[in-house]
């Protein structure tokens, strides 16, 4: 049994922008990230990747990013414990006054409870996943990044991108990290025609 996972990290956000924590917040997807977004999904389309299943996290930006790349007729899943980590009272911040840290390090998801989440998330995909099935997981860079190295013996996995994918394959039990892919790498706005 072979299932080909493409976990996909959301094209960039206005928090991503300016470099704030975003977290278990939300902010939408900027013109760069709609295009990061169709770049994977023209090298999806161009390398003759079809998806059988599509799941994402419940937060928007990862929706939005997953729509951009099947197109609206095709129907997903969100699922909560695909969501990105919960970064507490960093969140919206754009940076971290260390002393500050420690009063509030209690308000952090955990990391173990962040991958033990995520393992929940990609089981319930695998527990309805067919042999030869390509499927996209739609989600985010540290609570993907944080599985693949811990559950898809990913050691040496250097972290997502906005819209990069990595493919995990599974014989529906074990989850194994193959490559990474960035097709976004040389996506750029245009600051003069915004386009």
């Amino acid at each position: 049994m072979a299932i080909n996972l493409y976990l996909v990290r959301h094209g960039q956000t206005l928090f991503n922008e300016q470099h704030r924590m975003q977290g278990s917040s939300d902010s939408a997807l900027t013109k760069l990230g709609v295009k990061q977004a169709e770049a994977v999904r023209d090298y999806f389309a161009q390398n003759g990747i079809v998806f059988d299943k599509a799941y994402c996290s419940t937060q928007e930006r990862a929706s939005d990013t997953l729509e951009i790349i099947v197109g609206p007729e095709m129907e997903y899943e969100r699922l909560r414990e695909l969501k990105e980590k919960n970064y507490g009272a960093y969140e919206g911040r754009k940076t971290i006054w260390w002393p500050f840290s420690r009063i509030f390090k209690n308000s952090v998801e955990d990391n173990r409870e962040v991958v033990e989440r995520m393992e929940r998330g990609i089981n319930l995909i695998l527990r309805d996943a067919q042999d030869g099935e390509n499927i996209l997981v739609v989600g985010h860079g540290d609570s993907m990044s944080q599985y693949i190295r811990e559950k898809a013996n990913g050691r040496k996995f250097r972290g997502f991108h906005n819209a990069e994918f990595a493919l995990l394959e599974s014989n529906g039990h074990e989850v194994e990290y193959v490559k990474s892919e960035w097709p976004a790498r040389n996506v750029r706005i245009d600051e003069l025609t915004g386009k």
